[in-house]
């Protein structure tokens, strides 16, 4: 098949929605007693997983994807596989561990904001006992994202991408974040692109400010990408600076929306455009998943993300050659 142009490591999941009724909820909390029967408004299955949701993501792309991920040896796992093979992913590293079940999420949603999510995530911390194949494992780009703790996994898969001159971008999990910065750096070296949400990247520096967030990072990534839900997304590129304000759409869950930002952030990025434009496109793709329930049902192709962009006009683009003073 020769050489891909990117492969997403991580996770695979299957995953069913569940649209719960307001009137249990209170604005910070849900309410569900022992022995209580809940009439569901809707239920929906998905699959998510930062893997496959990338995966998918770039092969609309229009980019050759790849996906490296564990799963089970059930039906899930199978449902799992045909999707991505009828989104044109190649799954040849894809593997099924016997004798063990998918990665499985429950996620309460229907108001809006946010969710709650009730996860099995054992078997996706299996891919470092899976027989991979490193010599074939060959792509212009590696995404990766949660590895659940798999030290060795990661520090293999990014030297690799080293080794064949290869671009590395990071989304890492909770338990890659508590190595801590220079842990990190010490371990995988300088990569191409890292992507961050405002918490993640404050436990990592301890600083609550995005600009001082911005140039710390650059430790460890060329171009570092902090992004803050409702106020926006924020790049930095040696000194400059850059900011894109959110799309004003009308939000159903909120699942999956930072696995959409970082395949249109970095599938820009593949497809030659700025940092500015990669910001956009981010925003546009994670704009469009938050209109539905699902973490990839409105993945969108260049095409769409262009006409996503001029039909809803996003804010005013930034840049400077310094540092900004963003809200943090």
């Amino acid at each position: 098949l020769g050489k891909l142009d990117v492969i997403s490591v991580g996770s695979a999941t299957r995953d069913v929605f569940v649209y719960v009724p307001r009137r249990f909820f209170t604005t910070a909390e849900c309410a569900v007693y022992p022995g209580t029967k809940i009439e569901v408004d809707d239920l929906r299955y998905s699959t998510g997983g930062g893997a496959t949701n990338t995966a998918i993501g770039f092969s609309r792309l229009g980019l050759r994807a790849g996906v490296a991920c564990a799963l089970g040896d059930d039906e899930s796992a199978s449902e799992i596989l045909r999707e991505l093979r009828g989104e044109g992913v190649n799954v040849a590293n894809a593997f099924r561990m016997k004798g063990k079940k998918t990665a499985f999420s429950v996620i309460l949603t229907g108001f809006a904001a946010d969710r709650v999510i009730l996860n099995y995530s054992a078997t996706s911390n299996l891919l470092h006992k899976a027989h991979i194949r490193w010599n074939p494992l060959n792509a212009k780009w590696f995404y990766i994202s949660s590895l659940h703790g798999q030290k060795q996994l990661l520090s293999k898969i990014v030297w690799h991408a080293k080794k064949i001159r290869a671009k590395v971008a990071f989304n890492p999990g909770q338990r890659e974040l508590a190595l801590g910065l220079h842990a990190l750096v010490e371990m995988l070296g300088k990569i191409d692109i890292l992507i961050l949400n405002k918490e993640e990247a404050l436990r990592l520096t301890r600083h609550g400010d995005i600009a001082r967030n911005l140039a710390a990072l650059q430790e460890l990534a060329d171009v570092v990408v902090i992004t803050e839900g409702a106020d926006g997304a924020h790049a930095r590129e040696d000194s400059a600076v850059y900011s894109v304000k959110p799309f004003d759409v009308p939000v159903v869950d909120v699942t999956g929306a930072g696995d959409a930002f970082a395949c249109g952030f970095v599938g820009a990025i593949m497809k030659g455009k700025g940092i500015e434009d990669a910001l956009r496109w981010g925003a546009a793709n994670a704009s469009s998943v938050v209109m539905a329930l699902g973490t990839k049902n409105i993945l969108l192709s260049e095409r769409e993300i262009e006409r996503f962009i001029e039909r809803h006009k996003a804010g005013k683009k930034q840049n400077n050659n310094q540092s900004m003073l963003l809200d943090g």
